[in-house]
């Protein structure tokens, strides 16, 4: 078994959470705050499986941040990530984090070969994905190390935030 080998279908979430591009950006807000998520799928209006772009929590702070007004009332599709970028069900993990990489990205919604979004993948997915299966862990930092610097170092930063730390409560947050 290599990253190669392995599909984005086999590691995605399924249950994607959506919104339409008419929807606020409070509501798609309070959607993100409700679900406990860091983005939502844009969809058309009259196709909930047509993606046609993503919001992040990034994208509300960029925005906010930026000296052109951000208003709550106003349509998510004035400040959603667009054009979509999504990667076909059957395409393999490394493919997914090459296509992350060169476009600075952590996510991508998962399409059939209609284009119709059967899921969404994350690094975060394929980093689980990857620690449950030890030996490509080893190969694959090593190939990773050497082409993509960026996203070895996601990958350090999330192995060394699930290991508990000595005399840490597990149940306990900051």
């Amino acid at each position: 078994m290599s990253i190669e080998s392995i599909t984005v279908s086999t590691v995605m979430a399924r249950n994607v959470i959506t919104a339409k591009e008419s929807q606020t950006v409070k509501t798609v807000a309070r959607i993100m705050t409700d679900s406990h998520i860091g983005s939502v799928v844009i969809v058309r209006n009259t196709d909930a499986n047509r993606p046609v772009g993503i919001i992040t929590e990034r994208d509300i702070v960029r925005i906010a941040g930026a000296e052109q007004a951000l208003t709550l009332q106003m349509p998510v599709h004035d400040i959603m990530s667009k054009p979509i970028i999504a990667i076909a069900e059957m395409s393999s993990i490394k493919d997914a984090l090459q296509t992350m990489e060169l476009n600075n990205i952590r996510r991508l919604p998962v399409v059939d070969k209609e284009e119709i979004m059967v899921g969404i993948v994350t690094d975060k997915d394929i980093f689980k994905a990857l620690m449950k299966n030890q030996s490509l862990v080893a190969s694959f930092c090593e190939n990773l190390l050497v082409d993509y610097r960026p996203v070895y170092e996601r990958l350090s930063e999330f192995m060394l935030g699930e290991m508990p730390m000595p005399g840490e409560n597990q149940h306990e947050k900051f």
